[in-house]
C-alpha cells in the first residue's frame, strides 16, 4: 500500500459523518527491561540497571528470567542533617553512578553520587559460575565533621497477594537463624515463589539495625512479614563516618535453579560463611563494615584511602526571576500576566531555570528529551502580542509536548534513538492550534519508546522518575509530560493514550487529564501505536486548565481537521463551541453516577485498599456536589458488550495502518525510513526491535468495518448505562489505581501499580475526565475516572469540575522547591537631554531610560544644580523637564533609578550648559561692492555690557578676529575678486550664548583701467 498522502485522501469521504471507532481490545506490549543482561551457569538471565539506555543507572537487578524477584539490589540512603538542611533527595533510591561494564557482568561507577556531604559509588559483579551478583557500595564523608547515614539494601522478592494461590508472592524459606522468618540478626535469607520459578538468596552480613519496606520509605515504614508487603524487604543499617573517611558494604544476591527449594539455602549459607571478595582491592576490603575482615588486619594496617571518582559539580541553582511559578495553574499564570505582575518571558525563564536545576543530573527527574532553543523568543512574541491588545487563556503559557507530537522547530523522536534527528518541519495539528492560541512550546518530553508501555516511561534517551515520589515510576507512556507538569517544569503538557497513557501518569502525578470521545481532536502529526484507538490530549493541574487547552484544540473551530479521517467523519456540531461554560459547581446536581463495585478492588494485591479508599472519597465529593452514586447490581453486566468481530471483518493491522497514515502525511520533510525499517532498527531499545516486522496496513473495507464496530460499541455502552444499573446513569466512575505506586527499577506492570479496574474508556472510545480524588493509606495521591456517554464530553468535564471543587485533592511535590531568587536584576540607566546647552530662563528635557529584565518600574529622579525633579517610568522610560531657573554655568546632570523589589538601582550622568541670552549683533558693510585692492569695511554693533570677541567668517573661513565694545567699524582687509558671504560670530563670555549675524553679501570686482 502506498505511503503517499493521496492514497489516504480518498478515504476521508468513504465513511459516514459519525464518531470515529477502533478495535476495543488493547494490544499486549512487552514489559520494560534493562538493556544489559548476563546469563549465569544455571541459565538465569540477569538484567542490570546500568548507565546504558534507558539509563536508569541504579545498579539494581531489574529482573531475572524465571524469577518473580524484580527491582532488587537498590539502595535507599538517609543522611542525618539539621532540620531544614536535609539533602533534597534524602530517603530516596540512589542512581546516577555512571555504571559502565568493564567486562561482561562487571559494572563500576564512573562518577560518584552526592547526597549532602556523602559521596557514594557502586560496583556490581555478576559471577556467572556461582549464579551470584555482588553489590559493593562505598560512602565517603567529605564534611569536616562526622556524618551519620542510614542505608537500606533490598527490593521486591516477589509480588502480589491473591485470594487463592498468590503465584508471584515470595515466602521466606530459610535464614541464618535457622527459621523461615527474617530478623535483624540474620546475615542471610532465602525466598521462594510458587511453581517452576527461581528462588532467591540474599547475603547482607552483620550490622543490620532494622528491616524496612523497600517499596515505601524503608527508614520510616517497617517491614511487614505478612501479606503483600512481605515481598518488599529492605535491610537497614546505620553508618557513622569520620571526616574524609570511606566506609563500605558488600552484599549479595544468589539466583537459584528453576523449581529449587533446598539448594538455594545451602549455596546462600556457604557464601555468607565465606564471602567472595575477589573483585575488591585490599584497600576496598579494608573499608567493609558488614563483613568480618579480621584476617586482613595486617594488610589493612597499610591500606590507603580509597580514591573515588568525582561527583557531578554540586551547583546551588538559583533563578533571576523573582516570580515563583511553583504550583501555579494556567489560570493563575494568565491572571498575573494580564495584571502586569509578570511577563511571559519571565515565566518561561523561570521554567527553564527549573528544568536546568531539577531535570538533569544523577538525581534529576529526566522528563525532557529536548528543550526548545527559541522558548524565550516565543515568549517575547507573546508579550508583544499582549501589548498589541491580544488576549487568550494560553497566551504566553509554556507547554511541554510528549516527544511523539510533530514540531516544526524541534526533532520528534518517538523516544527512539533511531529518530533522534527526525525533524518534520511541520507542527502536528494540535500543536499548531496551541501556537495559534499563543502558547510557548517549551520542549519535548520523554515517553516509553514508541509509546508502548503504560507502566514505565523508558526511552532510548533516558527513563523518567516520578515528581511526587522520586524513587517511583512515572508510569507511561506519557510519563515525561506528567513529571514535567508535576515538578513545575512546565505549566501544562500534551500526552497521548492508547491504553492508560494519559490516566496512569496523571494519577501518579496528581494531575488532571481528559480523554475525549473518539474523533474529538485530531491525531494528525502524532506518531501512532494503534490507529483509531490512539488519543492525543492535555494534562494539567486543574479542570479549568484542561478546559483552556481543550478550547485551543477540541472545539468546533479547532478540533475538526479535514485531513484527518477520524475528525472529519464527525458531525462537527457534536463538538463543544467552547468548554468553560460547562464548568459549574452544580454540574452534578441531580445527576446519577454509577460504579462497578469490583472495579474498586484489586484481585492481584487483595490487601491493598487503595481502590476502596478512592471510592469512599469519590462518593463524598459526588454527594456533596448534589449527585447520587449507585452501585451496579450483583449479577449485572460489568461492561457493555463489544459487538462480535464476525460482523465487522477486518484484515491488516491497526498499528501498520497508523504508520502508513503518519508517514504519508503532507509535510515539508520526508520521513527517513519505512515503518518496517524503523521497527526493526537496532537503535531501538533491544526489546522493541522487531525480528521480522510484518507491515500490513488495512484496506478500505477493513477501515470502514473497524470504525463501524467501534461506533456500535458506543451504542452498546449507551444502552448499558441506561439499563445495567437499575436506572439510567449519566456517567460511571472508576479508580485511577487499585494499589500503591511502585519503584522505578522493576520490569513487570504489577510493580508499577494494579490498574485492572476494567475502565471502558479506551475500549469503547468514550469521554473520560480524570482528576485527583484523595490519598491512599500510604499517603499517595489517587485519581477518579469519570466516564460518560459518547459526545457528552463537555458535560463530563463539568462533572469533574464539580468533583474537584469538593475534593480539592491535588498534591504537590516536595522534591522540586522554589529556586532561590538570585536577587534584583541588574539595570542600566541612561539619560539624554533635549538640548545639551540652553539659556537661562529656558527649559529643556531629560529622558531617562532604565534597561532591565524584568522591566524596571517606578520612579526616577534627575538632579541638576542642587534641584531634583522626578518622573515615573512607563515602558522603561521617563521624560522630565529641567528647571528654567537653573543657574548660568556648566552643570552635572545625574539621573537615578532607586530600584524596585525585582530590579537593582542604577544611575547615569551627562552635562548641561546654561548661558545668558545671546547678545544681539547687527552688521552692515560700508560698501557692498568694492574693487580689487580696496579694503572691505563692516560696521558692527554688539549689545553687551563688556567687550565681546567678534569672529568674521568669509564662508567657512575666519578672516578677522577683533574685540568690540558697543559698536565699531572693522576693516576686513583686501579680499579677492568674486562674491563673498560674510558672517560675524560674537562670543561674549561663558555666561552668554554665542550669536551670529545675518549673512552679508559682498562683491569684489576688477578695477577698470583709466583711459589715456
Amino acid at each position: 500500500m502506498s505511503f503517499t498522502p493521496s492514497g489516504r485522501t480518498a478515504r476521508l469521504v468513504a465513511l459516514p459523518a459519525i464518531a470515529a471507532v477502533a478495535l476495543g481490545s488493547l494490544a499486549v506490549t512487552p514489559g520494560a527491561q534493562a538493556l544489559t543482561s548476563v546469563t549465569t551457569a544455571n541459565s538465569a538471565t540477569i538484567s542490570i540497571n546500568d548507565a546504558r539506555r534507558p539509563g536508569l543507572d541504579t545498579g539494581s537487578i531489574r529482573n531475572v528470567s524465571g524469577s518473580r524477584m524484580e527491582g532488587f539490589g537498590n539502595i535507599f540512603v538517609h543522611v542525618d542533617a539539621p532540620a531544614g538542611e536535609e539533602p533534597r533527595m534524602n530517603d530516596q533510591m540512589m542512581r546516577g553512578f555512571g555504571l559502565t561494564a568493564t567486562s561482561p557482568g562487571s559494572y563500576a561507577s564512573t562518577k560518584s553520587v552526592r547526597l549532602g556531604d556523602v559521596l557514594m559509588t557502586r560496583k556490581v559483579q555478576v559471577a556467572t559460575a556461582s549464579n551470584t551478583t555482588s553489590f559493593f557500595d562505598t560512602f565517603t564523608n567529605t564534611a569536616t565533621e562526622p556524618v551519620t547515614l542510614d542505608v537500606s539494601f533490598g527490593g521486591s522478592l516477589g509480588s502480589g497477594l491473591t485470594a487463592t494461590t498468590s503465584p508471584n508472592k515470595a515466602t521466606i524459606s530459610a535464614s541464618s537463624s535457622g527459621d523461615n522468618a527474617v530478623g535483624t540478626a540474620d546475615t542471610w535469607i532465602t525466598a521462594t515463589t510458587p511453581g517452576a520459578t527461581r528462588p532467591t538468596g540474599v547475603v547482607v552480613g552483620s550490622g543490620v539495625g532494622a528491616l524496612g519496606d523497600q517499596q515505601s520509605n524503608p527508614f520510616e515504614t517497617a517491614y511487614v512479614p505478612t501479606g503483600s508487603r512481605a515481598n518488599d524487604l529492605g535491610f537497614v543499617r546505620t553508618l557513622t563516618i569520620e571526616p574524609g573517611a570511606t566506609e563500605s558494604l558488600m552484599q549479595y544476591v544468589v539466583i537459584g535453579a528453576l523449581s529449587d527449594t533446598t539448594q538455594i539455602a545451602t549455596d546462600t549459607a556457604a557464601l555468607a560463611a565465606s564471602p567472595n571478595l575477589s573483585t575488591l582491592t585490599v584497600d576496598e576490603i579494608c573499608t567493609l563494615q558488614n563483613i568480618d575482615i579480621t584476617s586482613y588486619a595486617a594488610a589493612c594496617a597499610g591500606a590507603e584511602p580509597l580514591k573515588v571518582p568525582a561527583a557531578e559539580v554540586d551547583v546551588e541553582h538559583t533563578t533571576d526571576v523573582a516570580y515563583d511559578v511553583t504550583g501555579k495553574t494556567i489560570a493563575q499564570l494568565q491572571a498575573d500576566m494580564v495584571a502586569g505582575k509578570v511577563t511571559s518571558v519571565q515565566v518561561t525563564k523561570a521554567y527553564l531555570d527549573r528544568i536546568e536545576a531539577y531535570d538533569d543530573g544523577a538525581l534529576g527527574f529526566h522528563a525532557f528529551i529536548t528543550v526548545a532553543k527559541d522558548a524565550v523568543a516565543q515568549a517575547m512574541a507573546a508579550d508583544e502580542a499582549r501589548k498589541a491588545g491580544r488576549t487568550g487563556d494560553l497566551l504566553g503559557i509554556p507547554i511541554a509536548l510528549k516527544d511523539i507530537y510533530d514540531t516544526k522547530d524541534m526533532p520528534t523522536s518517538g523516544g527512539t534513538l533511531a529518530l533522534k534527528d527526525w525533524e518534520p518541519k511541520k507542527d502536528a495539528w494540535q500543536v499548531a492550534r496551541l501556537r495559534e492560541a499563543g502558547a510557548v512550546m517549551i520542549g519535548k518530553t520523554v515517553l516509553s519508546e514508541f509509546a508502548n508501555s503504560g507502566s514505565f516511561s523508558e526511552s532510548g534517551f533516558k527513563q523518567v522518575w516520578n515528581a511526587l515520589y522520586p524513587s517511583k515510576t512515572s508510569f507511561g507512556s506519557s510519563g515525561g509530560s506528567a513529571t514535567a507538569v508535576a515538578a513545575d517544569l512546565a505549566a501544562a503538557a500534551m500526552g497521548t493514550q492508547t491504553g492508560v497513557s494519559l490516566y496512569a501518569p496523571s494519577t501518579g502525578a496528581s494531575l488532571t487529564t481528559f480523554r475525549g470521545t473518539d474523533g474529538l481532536a485530531s491525531t494528525n502529526g502524532v506518531m501512532p501505536l494503534t490507529w483509531a484507538t490512539d488519543y492525543a490530549g492535555p494534562m494539567a493541574k486543574s479542570v479549568t486548565d484542561v478546559a483552556s487547552l481543550l478550547d485551543a484544540t477540541s472545539t468546533q473551530a479547532t478540533g475538526n481537521n479535514p485531513d484527518d479521517l477520524l475528525t472529519s467523519r464527525v458531525d462537527n456540531s457534536l463538538r463543544p463551541v467552547e468548554w468553560k461554560s460547562s464548568l459549574r459547581p452544580d454540574a452534578l446536581q441531580g445527576k446519577v453516577i454509577g460504579y462497578v463495585p469490583t472495579a474498586f478492588a484489586s484481585t492481584a494485591i487483595i490487601d491493598d485498599n487503595a481502590g476502596a479508599v478512592a471510592l469512599a472519597d469519590a462518593r463524598a465529593a459526588i454527594e456533596a456536589a448534589g449527585g447520587t452514586l449507585v452501585a451496579l447490581p450483583s449479577g449485572a453486566a460489568t461492561a457493555p458488550t463489544n459487538p462480535p468481530a464476525a460482523g465487522y471483518p477486518t484484515t491488516g493491522s491497526a498499528g501498520s495502518e497508523g504508520w502508513e497514515r503518519y508517514i504519508g502525511e503532507d509535510r515539508p520533510a520526508t520521513f527517513p525510513m519505512t515503518a518496517k525499517q524503523l521497527l526493526e532498527n537496532p537503535l531501538n531499545l533491544p526489546y522493541n526491535v522487531s525480528g521480522n516486522y510484518s507491515y500490513n496496513p488495512m484496506d478500505d473495507t477493513s477501515v470502514a468495518n473497524l470504525l463501524a464496530r467501534r461506533d456500535a460499541y458506543k451504542v452498546n455502552a449507551d444502552t448499558w448505562m441506561d439499563t445495567a444499573f437499575g436506572q439510567s446513569v449519566d456517567a460511571v466512575i472508576y479508580p485511577g489505581f487499585l494499589t500503591s505506586v511502585g519503584n522505578n527499577d522493576a520490569a513487570s506492570a504489577i510493580f508499577s501499580s494494579d490498574r485492572a479496574s476494567g475502565v471502558i474508556t479506551q475500549g469503547v472510545g468514550l469521554p473520560t475526565a480524570i482528576l485527583p480524588i484523595g490519598a491512599n493509606d500510604e499517603g499517595q495521591s489517587n485519581n477518579v475516572q469519570i466516564v460518560g456517554r459518547a459526545w457528552d464530553d463537555a458535560a463530563v468535564l463539568g462533572y469533574a469540575y464539580a468533583v474537584e471543587q469538593r475534593a480539592r485533592a491535588a498534591m504537590h511535590t516536595e522534591f522540586a522547591p522554589a529556586l532561590a531568587w538570585s536577587g534584583p536584576a541588574a539595570s542600566t540607566t541612561s539619560v539624554s537631554l533635549g538640548s545639551t546647552a540652553t539659556t537661562y530662563g529656558s527649559t529643556t528635557t531629560a529622558t531617562v531610560t532604565v534597561a532591565a529584565d524584568p522591566a524596571a518600574t517606578g520612579a526616577v529622579s534627575v538632579q541638576v544644580a542642587g534641584t531634583t525633579v522626578t518622573g515615573t517610568l512607563a515602558g522603561g522610560t521617563a521624560t522630565v523637564t529641567l528647571p528654567a531657573t537653573t543657574p548660568v554655568g556648566t552643570h552635572l546632570v545625574t539621573a537615578s533609578y532607586a530600584g524596585s523589589a525585582t530590579v537593582a538601582a542604577s544611575a547615569a550622568t551627562t552635562t548641561l550648559k546654561v548661558t545668558r541670552a545671546a547678545p544681539t549683533i547687527t552688521a552692515k558693510l560700508v560698501r557692498t561692492k568694492v574693487k580689487v585692492g580696496q579694503k572691505v569695511k563692516v560696521r558692527v554693533a554688539v549689545s553687551t555690557t563688556g567687550t565681546a570677541t567678534v569672529l568674521v567668517y568669509d564662508g567657512t573661513k575666519v578672516i578677522r578676529t577683533r574685540s568690540v565694545t558697543g559698536s565699531k567699524v572693522m576693516s576686513l582687509g583686501k579680499l579677492a575678486r568674486g562674491k563673498h558671504k560674510i558672517r560675524l560670530h560674537v562670543v561674549a563670555g561663558e555666561e552668554y550664548a554665542a550669536a551670529t549675524s545675518r549673512t552679508l553679501h559682498l562683491k569684489v570686482v576688477k578695477a577698470r583701467k583709466k583711459r589715456k
